[in-house]
């Protein structure tokens, strides 16, 4: 089947739309679900000693890594009022310093960042795989497969290593994540690569595709790299397993909600297998993310929050 062929059945509204709006749907279930997760978490924390609050005032300018830059802490701090400058606080209007002393529970949004940025790290990973498979099973061009035959194992590594890229452009472009720091997001690209290892295995055995044994060889090789070191200590190492837990239930999120919308995507006839599987859920990946963008700047989630 033609490139032209594909293009212009995803690119038809009258089959795009309802399968968009089935997408976000199913991704309204799922930040139900984190909320009610967040909401969980907040009621077994009776003291409050581990919560992290800012004023409502700066939630649309808040930035956990620059307040980190900046030494400012947020963890119980009760005085962060005080450490501002003064002048930007005169410059407030009333109604909005009225704001100042009501505090906000920052760990649910950033319960729900994380799993914007499972989505997008996984979406960035999973573009580049779906190139590499185009570029080797799809092009039959001779001068194209013996340059292919020959560099493929670093244009794999190149293509990770733009995904990394393209993951933090996603961050900045996309949604601006304020609420989680770097080593959350290192913790969370862990488990998204995780995340993709079950995706082509699940490819490999159930569709028995031989075409991606290599892949998967790379992806386990990196999260044993991840964990496993040449200088990595008890601390660090326990520290890895205890994050890849805590953040298990974003993993079973996005494996259930993937799940269904590649299912539904399948039996509607709005994804083709013949395009590949891979592609199949890097396109489901990308409804998702065109939801998550929707749902951020709507501001959905604060509204609620608040």
């Amino acid at each position: 089947m033609e490139f032209q062929e594909y293009a212009e059945h995803y690119f038809d509204m009258e089959k795009a739309v309802p399968y968009f709006l089935i997408c976000f749907a199913a991704l309204l279930v799922v930040m139900g679900i984190i909320l009610i997760i967040a909401r969980l978490r907040k009621e077994l924390d009776k003291t409050g000693s581990e919560g992290e609050y800012i004023d409502e005032s700066e939630m649309d300018t808040y930035d956990r890594e620059d307040f980190r830059d900046n030494g400012i802490s947020t963890q119980n701090d009760e005085s962060l009022i005080d450490e501002r400058p003064n002048h930007s606080i005169r410059r407030r209007s009333r109604s909005r310093q009225r704001l100042l002393h009501r505090k906000i529970d920052i760990r649910p949004f950033a319960f729900i960042e994380s799993f914007y940025e499972m989505a997008f790290a996984s979406t960035a990973v999973l573009l580049l795989l779906s190139l590499y498979y185009i570029i080797n099973d799809r092009i039959n061009l001779r001068e194209v497969h013996i340059l292919w035959d020959t560099y493929k194992d670093w244009i794999l590594v190149a293509f990770l290593i733009v995904s990394m890229i393209l993951n933090r452009i996603f961050d900045r472009l996309l949604v601006r994540l304020r609420y989680i720091d770097a080593k959350q997001r290192s913790s969370i690209r862990l488990v998204s690569s995780i995340y993709v290892i079950l995706i082509l295995v699940y490819i490999c055995f159930i569709y028995q595709s031989p075409n991606y044994g290599s892949i998967i060889i790379y992806f386990v090789m990196m999260v044993i790299g991840r964990l496993f070191y040449f200088d990595v200590t008890w601390e660090n190492f326990k520290g890895d397993i205890i994050n890849i837990w805590k953040n298990l239930p974003i993993l079973f999120l996005m494996i259930a909600y993937s799940g269904f919308t590649i299912w539904y995507g399948f039996n509607s006839q709005f994804l083709w297998k013949s395009n590949g599987v891979l592609v199949s859920t890097l396109i489901a990946h990308v409804f998702m993310d065109v939801g998550i963008v929707l749902i951020h700047h709507l501001r959905l989630v604060k509204l609620i929050l608040r």
